[in-house]
């Protein structure tokens, strides 16, 4: 119990900075390219991982690469459309479109398991995705560039979540770690080079702060933190504290970067607040289970 709870306020933590994040990222992309951004971000965050936990690292297994490999391929895929799409939304936008991964997460395990989600899970994925379209559409029923490429990303972070819960216990999630973040960061650093001309160095402090809390806090620190903690904490709990990353964003973006929300924008956001906690908290009675209640009644 007390490594659960210990597990849960570390995810919390994690979720608060990754919330914080897209106001800062918001800011940076405005003098930053998208991919050399990320480059930097992943690639800073791999060397430090690697040197902190070089001795795990060099006892990696083939496992332990396979799994950092296929689950660093939808880190990667994650975080270029979320990037990309950040700078054609708001940063209030992009962490609730962002947040709805998690009500994603049954459907695509059922592709896995063969385990058809429950009713309360369905109810959630209908509620937000009615959320995302107040949300996303506007008056004259467009969709927006930036949340189209937002929401592709909440796909590939549930198929993340997916799969890092299939291999973690199996495998070392350290190392798994390390090997997702340098993938996204040498993957990203490499498109960079050969597709951003313009992309350079020449960073004022924020935009060097901004690289070096990405990598630091957001993704050495980040991604250590949830595979382990996904090892003493259910996935329920972790994709329910997770979920409230988007919540942050919110607050971060009316305080920080003095976003403006609509009435129906908020409204968005309240409908996919509750499809995400209908889905991870309300319990589904089966049909087994009413089988053996009606056995007992009788």
């Amino acid at each position: 119990m007390k490594k659960s709870l210990i597990a849960d306020s570390a995810l919390l933590l994690v979720a608060l900075i990754w919330g914080l994040n897209f106001v800062i990222e918001k800011n940076a992309l405005s003098s930053i390219t998208p991919f050399m951004y990320l480059g930097l971000r992943f690639s800073i965050g791999a060397v430090l991982m690697a040197l902190v936990f070089y001795k795990q690292l060099k006892n990696a297994s083939r496992e332990d690469i396979k799994a950092g490999l296929i689950v660093g391929t939808f880190v990667m895929l994650g975080f270029i459309t979320q990037t990309v799409g950040l700078l054609y939304t708001t940063p209030s936008k992009s962490g609730f479109i962002t947040g709805s991964n998690v009500v994603m997460v049954p459907f695509i395990s059922y592709l896995i398991t063969k385990e058809f989600p429950q009713t309360n899970q369905i109810i959630g994925a209908i509620l937000t995705f009615t959320g995302l379209g107040f949300i996303s559409i506007d008056k004259n029923l467009a969709i927006g560039w930036g949340d189209v490429l937002t929401l592709a990303c909440a796909v590939c972070f549930a198929l993340q979540i997916t799969f890092t819960e299939h291999y973690v216990k199996r495998v070392n999630p350290i190392n798994m770690a390390i090997i997702q973040v340098a993938l996204t960061g040498f993957a990203t650093l490499a498109i960079s080079i050969l597709f951003e001309p313009s992309a350079s160095l020449n960073f004022d402090a924020k935009g060097w702060g901004a690289i070096l809390f990405g990598a630091i806090l957001c993704t050495a620190g980040a991604f250590i933190v949830q595979n382990i903690a996904q090892k003493y904490t259910s996935s329920t709990h972790a994709a329910v504290i997770m979920c409230t990353e988007s919540i942050f964003a919110g607050i971060f973006s009316i305080i920080f970067w003095e976003e403006k929300l609509a009435l129906r924008t908020v409204a968005g956001f309240a409908i996919v607040i509750a499809g995400v906690l209908i889905t991870e908290l309300f319990p589904t009675i089966s049909i087994e289970d009413n089988g053996a209640a009606e056995d007992t009644v009788g």
